[in-house]
């Protein structure tokens, strides 16, 4: 039977702890209460909520307008901004950027021509636009709200000697009798182990086996 999982100690340069830092934020659930829903069904989340989060865990930040024609009109429907988000990440020091565009509609008075006379609140078009895009670089460059914008991938990955160990404790729940939706429910729970929770998941398991052997071989005993 293997042994209990124990966990790793692992020494992490500056670029490693700043990988981390981005999987920590990724990982954070949304509080609902910030969580909106648009008309098509879909979640959001407002920009002041991106600021928020921003100015918290990036403090040094920057939306910068790109150098050339950061605010184009596509004939005459629609209105596009483009920036780059700028931020320092402490732990490495390094300047990290992401480019992003935004689009809005732009209003007309209603059951009126869409010419250049009927516009109307082009301002707050501009800034819907560049509102979209601030917060698209947001979730791309920080990973904020990961978990509303399904962008969460998992990478910590259990390693080849700890999936060995799994399935050989598995081997030996079946070896000892335990009861097959049982052992199945922990061959499928497989699929959903990683780094984070491996050490927990492993040792309960691990307990419900050494249980159930003890068990058999008292029962074993008892009957010779």
């Amino acid at each position: 039977m293997p042994k209990k999982a124990t966990d790793s100690i692992v020494v992490n340069g500056e670029m490693q702890l700043a990988i981390e830092k981005r999987t920590t934020i990724s990982n954070t659930k949304t509080p609902k209460q910030m969580i909106k829903k648009k008309g098509d069904g879909f979640d959001y989340v407002e920009e002041g909520y991106m600021r928020a989060m921003l100015d918290k865990v990036y403090p040094d930040w920057s939306w910068l307008p790109t150098p050339n024609d950061s605010v184009q009109f596509l004939g005459s429907e629609w209105v596009v901004v483009s920036g780059v988000l700028e931020i320092t990440e402490e732990e490495s020091g390094r300047k990290r950027r992401f480019f992003s565009p935004g689009a809005a509609r732009v209003q007309f008075k209603k059951n009126q021509p869409h010419t250049v006379e009927n516009v109307i609140d082009i301002d707050k078009n501009v800034a819907s636009a560049n509102s979209m895009g601030f917060k698209r670089a947001c979730n791309r460059l920080a990973h904020i709200a990961d978990d509303v914008y399904r962008k969460q991938v998992r990478t910590d990955f259990i390693t080849e000697e700890q999936e060995k160990s799994y399935d050989d404790l598995l081997k030996t729940a079946k070896d000892v009798g335990m009861k097959m939706t049982r052992l199945a429910q922990w061959k499928n729970a497989k699929e959903t182990i990683y780094q984070s929770n491996y050490v927990d998941a492993f040792n309960s398991f691990y307990e419900e086996v050494n249980h159930l052997e003890k068990q058999t071989k008292k029962t074993n005993k008892e009957n010779k």
